[in-house]
Order: structure tokens, then C-alpha cells, then sequence
């Protein structure tokens, strides 16, 4: 894969990606290393927070959410910090914090997608939205956060409550699964960036 042939919002989802390898490598060593990787994984979850939020900005058509996007980005940062300080604190899942950037991010993707059902200008031009690669990054990351909205709700709780364990193992395997179909779509996506730049 070329990085020239991306565009701005093409480029952060490659950063997107770089920053998943990084989080994964790195929530597994720290967690081998020291036992705790918590205080890692809420920085992480919110540096993609902020790339994917720049995606969004890109792809955003109306000024009026790209606005709206910079202010909740402030607040979501004022909060993160809040709950990684003082709320839930470093040793723990950030859950508060991390829930919310889950949602945010479910409704930039349901936002797209309205504003791609809306767009004149491809209905115009005769563009089939599964021509364009953000289609196809959106579906991606729209999946995922589906899948890992309930684990990102209720991780905290279940990691300090007595239950079955199989609760915490089916939302982790419905989040690795999410994941799975993420990588795909994502990749189908490069795929079409890759044939448009020809």
C-alpha cells in the first residue's frame, strides 16, 4: 500500500491502524510486565479517539457538525482527563470516559452515513457510495464500536464484581469479532483508494 494515494481522511485511518498495532503490543507487554496496563489503555483509547475524530472531520460535509466536532472533542478531553485523574483513576478502566468516546464515535458514523444518503453531488456524478473508500472505513469502525460498546460500559464493573465469567469472555469475543470485520472493511477500503488513485 502507497501512503501517497490516501487522502487526508484515508491518512487517519492509517494512523488509526498504527495506533491499534501500538495498543494491542503495548497493553500486552505492559500487562505482562507490570500487571496493570490501565493507565495505558485509557491514553490509548483516547489518542484514537482524537484520530478518529480528525477522520470524521475530514469526511463531514456540513461546517455547522465540523464545529460541533472541535467543541466535543474540548469537552471529551476535559472529561478523559477528569475521570483518568480523579474519577476512576490510572489503575482502573477508565469506563466513563472511554464509554462516551465509544458512543461519540457510533454517532459521527450514523451521521456520515446520513450525510452520504443526502449528498446530491454523487447522486449527480452517478457515484455508488460502495465506490468510496470512507464508505468502507466508516462501516468498519461503525461495527467495531457496536461490538465494543457494552464492553466499554460495563468492563470496569465486571472487573470488581463477583459474577460467571463467561459474561466478561462473550463481550470480549463479540468485541474481537468486531474487530475482525473492522480489519476487512477497513482493508476493502485501502482496496478502493487504491483503484480510485489509479
Amino acid at each position: 500500500m502507497n501512503f501517497n494515494i490516501l487522502d487526508r481522511s484515508g491518512r487517519s485511518i492509517f494512523y488509526y491502524l498504527i495506533s491499534s498495532a501500538v495498543f494491542a503490543g503495548g497493553s500486552h507487554l505492559l500487562a505482562y510486565l507490570f500487571g496493570n496496563n490501565m493507565w495505558f489503555f485509557a491514553i490509548m483509547c483516547y489518542i484514537q479517539f482524537v484520530i478518529l475524530t480528525h477522520f470524521f472531520y475530514q469526511v463531514f460535509k456540513n461546517q455547522l457538525f465540523k464545529i460541533i466536532l472541535l467543541i466535543v472533542l474540548g469537552l471529551v478531553t476535559c472529561f478523559a482527563v477528569t475521570d483518568y485523574v480523579y474519577l476512576e483513576g490510572q489503575k482502573a478502566y477508565n469506563s466513563y470516559a472511554i464509554s462516551i468516546e465509544n458512543f461519540l464515535l457510533l454517532l459521527y458514523g450514523v451521521i456520515y452515513f446520513w450525510e452520504l444518503m443526502r449528498d446530491e453531488d454523487l447522486v449527480k456524478q452517478s457515484i455508488f457510495v460502495n465506490t468510496l473508500p470512507n464508505f468502507w472505513f466508516n462501516s468498519g469502525l461503525f461495527i467495531f464500536h457496536c461490538s465494543n460498546f457494552m464492553l466499554s460500559l460495563a468492563y470496569n464493573f465486571l472487573q470488581h464484581t463477583e459474577y460467571d465469567r463467561s459474561i466478561q469472555n462473550a463481550t470480549l469475543s463479540v468485541t474481537f469479532i468486531g474487530g475482525f470485520a473492522e480489519v476487512v472493511l477497513i482493508f476493502i477500503g485501502l482496496l478502493k483508494a487504491q483503484k480510485l488513485r489509479r
